[in-house]
C-alpha cells in the first residue's frame, strides 16, 4: 500500500514540475522581453515624421510643346530652410513619441502596454487604427500629431543554454516605407543586453 502511495505521489510531483518547467520556459521568454522591451524599441525605432519630412518643391515647368523642363526653383532655398527648420525642432521632440504595436511574437491583443514604462515611448497596439489599403497610417497621423511609426517582434531564439539569443524586429512608417533587424541579446555578469543590431532589410 505504502509502495502505491509513493509511486502516486513520485506521478504527481513528476507532474509538476514538468508542467512548471515547460511554463518556465513561455515565463523565462517573456521576462527577458519585457526587461530589454524598450531598450529594444530605442535601438531600432525611426521616427516617421524625419523620414517623411521632405521640402515642398517648386511646380513643374513644361515647354510649349508639353514637354517636361524641370522645377521651378524660384523660393526653394526658403522652403529648404524651413524645412531644415522642422526637421532640427522634431530631432528635439523625443518625449511621448506614439508607436503602434502589431500583433507578433510576445505582443498581442491583451499585452498590457503599460508594464513597459517610458517618458520617451507611448506604446499603442495597431489595431486601435487598422492601415486602410494603401498601408498607409493616415488615421494614426491624424489623431496623433507625435506618431513615429508601427513595429512589431518576433519571438526569441534561445541558444541550447539560454545565454544569449537574437529575435527580428521590424519597423513601419507607411506604404513601403520600413526596416528590418535583426536584435542579438547575451546575459552578461547576470545581467540580459543588447550585443549588436544588424539592419536585414530597408524598403
Amino acid at each position: 500500500m505504502r509502495r502505491t502511495v509513493n509511486i502516486i505521489l513520485f506521478i504527481l510531483i513528476f507532474g509538476f514540475f514538468g508542467c512548471d518547467n515547460k511554463i518556465t520556459d513561455k515565463e523565462f521568454e517573456q521576462t527577458i522581453f519585457d526587461k530589454l522591451f524598450i531598450t529594444i524599441v530605442d535601438s531600432t525605432y525611426m521616427d516617421q515624421r524625419l523620414y517623411t519630412c521632405f521640402p515642398e518643391q517648386g511646380k513643374p515647368i513644361y515647354d510649349k510643346n508639353g514637354k517636361w523642363i524641370g522645377l521651378d526653383s524660384v523660393g526653394q532655398h526658403k522652403r529648404d530652410l524651413e524645412c531644415e527648420i522642422k526637421r532640427s525642432a522634431l530631432k528635439k521632440d523625443t518625449l511621448n513619441l506614439i508607436i503602434a504595436l502589431g500583433n507578433q511574437g510576445l505582443i498581442n491583443e491583451k499585452t498590457d502596454l503599460g508594464k513597459y514604462k517610458s517618458s520617451k515611448f507611448t506604446l499603442r497596439h495597431l489595431s486601435e487604427h487598422p492601415r486602410g489599403q494603401n498601408l498607409e497610417y493616415t488615421d494614426w497621423k491624424t489623431n496623433y500629431s507625435k506618431f513615429a511609426g508601427a513595429m512589431s517582434f518576433s519571438n526569441i531564439k534561445f541558444d541550447t543554454k539560454k545565454e544569449s539569443g537574437s529575435l527580428d524586429v521590424s519597423y513601419s512608417c507607411g506604404g513601403k516605407c520600413g526596416l528590418g533587424y535583426l536584435v542579438f541579446i547575451k546575459k552578461i555578469k547576470g545581467k540580459w543586453v543588447i550585443t549588436k543590431v544588424e539592419e536585414t532589410w530597408i524598403s
